[in-house]
């Protein structure tokens, strides 16, 4: 029984040893396992095209002053009739030509103080501004915009135009972004696969996807916004597409 029991104690304590290798393996294993599941290549994929304004919006404005409303009116519709048709020769439909509502703004006289040298206003009534814009809408861009900067020469005629900056605007957005954020996806898994390659892994399932608003910039632009741009300053722009994804690895 002496020489039994050194033996039995022995046979136990191995058999722990072996319990707590095998329960180590294991654990370790299942470690390994649950990291790997975790590991992920996070990439941008990101698609950009030149796109070209295909409407346009112009606005120009005309003023005229006088003593009495009445006064003003006269001149200021005869001035409207005149850039009317100085547009539609120059090739813009008479549909396109939207005049806006006139506005009315009185003048009260001005006197200097003699303190400050300033001009004030008094209650003296002694006129009235007349205002009309016109607003042009049209998908014939270049014209349109030619007219924009020819248009000054309405003043050496006598007629007091004001030619506003036209915005130009690209009016089949909502398809040419599904198909952006598509290639912009396509650039992220191109991405992606060759980062796995080169570390000798596989790519997995998509884990986490973002798609952020596409920017409508100046052609040459860089800037950028959470928001979105969508610049209506310029004729020729460039729409970015930019995705971020997580995709795991195996």
């Amino acid at each position: 029984m002496r020489e039994t029991r050194p033996t039995y104690i022995l046979i136990a304590a191995l058999g722990v040893c072996l319990t707590l290798i095998l329960c180590t393996a294991l654990l370790s294993r299942s470690m390994v396992r649950i990291k790997s599941k975790d590991e992920l290549i996070h990439v941008n994929g990101s698609a950009r095209k030149p796109i070209r304004s295909d409407f346009i919006l112009w606005n120009g404005s005309l003023t005229q002053s006088a003593p009495t409303i009445a006064g003003a009116y006269g001149p200021l519709k005869a001035n409207v009739a005149k850039v009317t048709d100085y547009l539609t020769a120059k090739g813009v439909p008479a549909a396109e030509i939207v005049p806006d509502a006139v506005s009315e703004e009185p003048i009260y006289e001005q006197v200097k103080n003699p303190r400050t040298g300033q001009y004030v206003a008094t209650d003296h009534l002694i006129g009235y501004t007349l205002s009309q814009k016109l607003e042009v809408k049209s998908h014939s861009v270049d014209l349109v915009d030619g007219l924009s900067r020819q248009s000054t020469e309405l003043i050496s005629q006598g007629i007091p135009f004001k030619s506003e900056t036209p915005l130009y605007i690209y009016t089949k957005l909502s398809e040419l972004k599904v198909s952006m954020q598509a290639d912009a996806s396509k650039n992220a898994r191109d991405r992606a696969e060759q980062i796995a390659a080169s570390s000798g892994c596989r790519l997995g399932d998509v884990r986490a996807a973002k798609m952020f608003v596409p920017q409508i910039t100046p052609l040459y632009s860089t800037q950028q916004s959470d928001g979105g741009n969508e610049d209506t300053s310029s004729l020729d722009k460039n729409i970015t597409a930019v995705v971020s994804v997580d995709y795991a690895i195996r």
